[in-house]
This record gives C-alpha cells, sequence and structure tokens, in this order.
C-alpha cells in the first residue's frame, strides 16, 4: 500500500474512534436518583422555576414547578396540559431549563437568585448590574440575599443583591478562551501539515 493510503486510512480510522467514543459516552446509562439532592434543588429553585429533567428510565421532561410537596412536586406543561405528578425518587437529573437572566423592566431577584444557583459556586460569569457596573468574575459564594464574585484580576470579592442584577450568565475566563484559541490553531496546523504532507507525495509520484 502506497504512503498516501496508508495516511487516509489512518485518518479514517481516527474518525471512527472518534465517532465511537462518542456514541458509547451517548449510551452511557442516566445517573442514580438522589431524591435527597433533588428535593433540596427543588426547593431552592421554588415555584415558578422553569426546569429540564431526566428521569432514571431515561426519559426527559421539561416545565415548570407548581408545586412542591414532601415525596414530590407537580411539573406544568403545555404539552401535557394539566400538571404532572413526579416523585423525587424518579429523577436522575434536575436543571434550570436557562442560566441566564435578563430583566424585563425591573429586576426580577427570584429569577437571578435562580440562575446563580444553577450556575453555581466556581462558574465563571458576567453579570451587570442596577447601579451601571459589570463584572467578569467567579461565583464564590451564594447566599439568601445575594452572591458573591470574584472579578477577574481583583483579589477582594465584590457582593451584589438579586435585586441589583440586570443581567447575568456563564461567561469564558481568559484561560479559558486562550486554550480554545490555542486548540484550533493546533487544529488548523495539523490540517494544513497533513495536506502538504499529502501534496508532496502525490507530487512526487507524478514525478
Amino acid at each position: 500500500m502506497s504512503d498516501w493510503r496508508r495516511l487516509l486510512a489512518a485518518g479514517l480510522a481516527i474518525c471512527l474512534l472518534h465517532l465511537s467514543v462518542a456514541e458509547a459516552a451517548m449510551a452511557l446509562p442516566a445517573a442514580s436518583p438522589n431524591p435527597t439532592l433533588i428535593k433540596q434543588q427543588v426547593d431552592r429553585f421554588g415555584l415558578g422555576a422553569k426546569v429540564k429533567i431526566q428521569l432514571a428510565d431515561g426519559k426527559k421532561l421539561k416545565g415548570s414547578i407548581s408545586a412542591i410537596e414532601d415525596e414530590g412536586f407537580l411539573l406544568a406543561s403545555k404539552a401535557d396540559g394539566a400538571p404532572r405528578r413526579v416523585a423525587y425518587d424518579q429523577v436522575a437529573q434536575l436543571k434550570l431549563a436557562k442560566l441566564t437572566y435578563k430583566a424585563a423592566g425591573q429586576p426580577d431577584p427570584a429569577e437571578a437568585r435562580r440562575v446563580v444557583l444553577g450556575l453555581g459556586v466556581g462558574k465563571h460569569i458576567m453579570v451587570k448590574t442596577a447601579a451601571g457596573k459589570e463584572y467578569h468574575g467567579l461565583i464564590v459564594a451564594i447566599e439568601d440575599g445575594g452572591f458573591a464574585v470574584m472579578p477577574d484580576k481583583q483579589a477582594t470579592p465584590v457582593q451584589i443583591a438579586y435585586g441589583d442584577v440586570l443581567e447575568l450568565g456563564p461567561n469564558l475566563s481568559t484561560r479559558a478562551k486562550i486554550a480554545i484559541v490555542l486548540g484550533t490553531a493546533g487544529a488548523v496546523l495539523f490540517v494544513v501539515i497533513i495536506m502538504v504532507y499529502v501534496h508532496a507525495i502525490t507530487t512526487g509520484m507524478e514525478g
């Protein structure tokens, strides 16, 4: 077999390997239900929270929490019509349907709090406040009335009340952006090298 055919065969094998890994990841079973954790999440998000749910059997649901009970909660959705009761021990995963917030007119402290809880401590975010400030940094603490952000290139955290939040959402850190750029550049360089190598081989064969 010639060199360029070996090269193409190797590339095809790598592609097939990546596809196999992706399929295996998708086929992994859902996490085992943890009723205590799920109830804590439902209690924290509160009534009206729009959530996405994956049940232990793999089925996915989406809707808003309309009632909270001791053993489960009611999930209201347009698809189901009447609210559906979901037991905590049936839920493998529960998360907010949307991890961004933007005030429509007046700030909504409850919705801002939900998004902060959904993002969690350690998440790099962008937040704009009613005072006209904009911060990019890590969530370092979450409390009942607000949360603390450690802005990039600063050593002192900033306390922000939920009622002062106008816009909030995940944000890539500078390191993450650099890593993505370097990874993309490396992939492009690899493709260019392969193309040059193949061109050199085919040119040599024609000569």
